[in-house]
């Protein structure tokens, strides 16, 4: 068997990453179905039986939760190896694990190595492929990991990175759907444009989307961040992001900081899977419960979102994709509107902030001491997460290189952090040890 009569599916309703993951899996060799929510990849499933599926964890209609419950649940199916591809990393993978047997997870972005090599273990790793009743071993489809990765190496970085950085920047020539959908990247239906970043700055993509009062989804993903960006008729709802390397903050994550979800994790594990038993987000549930008032779960929200939007701000080379389509259901209940643009110009402002901290603080052995006695600024000053984050941990004896080190906060952030929050008297240079 070769990895031709090998079937995948795909299911992700992130539309950029349905059809990167079929690019790299069709160059491997891999015969690919993708499927945009829980319920058309069960469908799928049943129809196809396939050697092994790829499964996000967050979707409209059916998550990855419910999901791999109905997959497991079905006598036909049960066995068929699940990877779990999630922003949210290992935590949620260790649920999924303890729950499903989910022991093949990995989290956005990922390398088009990361993906061949996870997939060929788990195949390799298989007593049996495909329907009941196939007498062929999955090893006799599943080519050695070394061997796979030996021979498909060259064609990857032709097809992938020489794709992005080289050839893609002359299809944004014709950039409208008809010349995108017949490189098989893009849907035709739903995609405004598409292009390098080292060619058409983010910034320049968004005040695009601001200016024609777009509605849908402007993706970003490069070697080091995976994000998303969620627009309604110009307006920014969310974003969410992710960085290799970097600790990924929840929305929890903000809310325990708070003292508005129990630290016991006995407790907060309760909740969250009696969220994902009602389907429905974390924030609703605790809003249904009384714990949040509506417009405390909103103010976190923007908080959350904002911090991902500047996150994914920074990106300077990858690629994009803008799409018009409707807000993904689980997103529709949320209620504040920003303008893009005033967004974006605080999103620029942060990145001229940290230009002038990497300046400042190229030394990192300065120590800081806050000035909480500052009540004017602590009334004013509205901490997004990461600074309230950082703020809290600073104590007038940890070097700005510690501070990187425990928050796991990206380097330049907190340097901007810091740098802003001196600009507004809340901070003070103590000493540098290093002098």
């Amino acid at each position: 068997m070769t990895p031709k009569d090998i079937k995948i599916l795909v299911v992700d309703d992130s539309q950029t990453v349905r059809r990167l993951s079929e690019l790299i899996l069709t160059q491997a060799g891999y015969t690919v179905y993708t499927a945009e929510d829980g319920e058309r990849g069960l469908e799928l499933a049943r129809q196809l039986h396939p050697a092994a599926i790829l499964v996000d964890y967050v979707m409209p209609k059916m998550n990855g939760h419910a999901f791999c419950k109905a997959l497991r649940s079905d006598d036909a199916m049960k066995n068929i190896p699940l990877i779990l591809i999630s922003s949210q990393g290992e935590t949620v993978g260790q649920s999924f694990e303890k729950e499903f047997g989910v022991l093949h997870y990995f989290t956005k972005p990922f390398e088009p190595e990361d993906l061949i090599k996870k997939l060929a273990e788990v195949l390799a790793a298989q007593p049996s492929p495909g329907p009941a009743g196939d007498e062929s071993p999955a090893t006799a489809g599943a080519p050695p990991t070394e061997e796979m990765l030996d021979a498909f190496q060259e064609r990857f970085d032709k097809t992938i990175r020489n794709y992005f950085h080289r050839d893609f920047p002359l299809l944004i020539k014709n950039i409208f759907s008809d010349t995108l959908y017949e490189t098989g990247l893009v849907a035709k239906k739903t995609l405004v444009f598409s292009g390098n970043l080292e060619r058409i700055p983010l910034p320049d993509v968004i005040n695009f989307a601001y200016n024609s009062r777009l509605t849908g989804r402007l993706t970003v993903f490069s070697r080091a961040v995976f994000g998303e960006i969620f627009i309604e008729d110009g307006n920014f709802v969310f974003a969410a992001a992710s960085r290799k390397g970097v600790s990924h903050q929840f929305l929890t994550d903000l809310l325990r900081a708070d003292g508005r979800l129990p630290e016991d994790p006995a407790e907060l594990n309760k909740l969250m899977c009696e969220a994902r038993e009602a389907n429905i987000p974390i924030g609703r549930l605790l809003v249904q419960k009384n714990i949040l008032f509506e417009t405390e779960l909103m103010g976190y929200l923007r908080r959350h979102a904002q911090d991902a939007f500047s996150g994914i701000l920074d990106v300077r080379d990858g690629t994009f994709f803008l799409e018009n389509d409707p807000l993904p259901l689980n997103l529709q209940d949320i209620s504040f509107r920003v303008p893009l643009i005033s967004v974006l110009m605080e999103g620029l402002r942060r990145q001229d902030e940290k230009q002038q901290a990497a300046v400042e603080f190229r030394d990192e052995s300065v120590v800081f001491m806050r000035l909480i006695t500052n009540e004017d600024a602590l009334e004013s000053y509205d901490f997004s997460e990461s600074e309230l984050q950082v703020f809290s941990v600073i104590d007038g004896h940890k070097t700005l290189e510690e501070l990187i080190a425990l928050t796991q906060v990206d380097a330049l952030e907190v340097k901007r952090i810091c740098y802003s929050l001196k600009q507004v008297g809340l901070l003070r240079v103590k000493e540098y040890r290093g002098r």
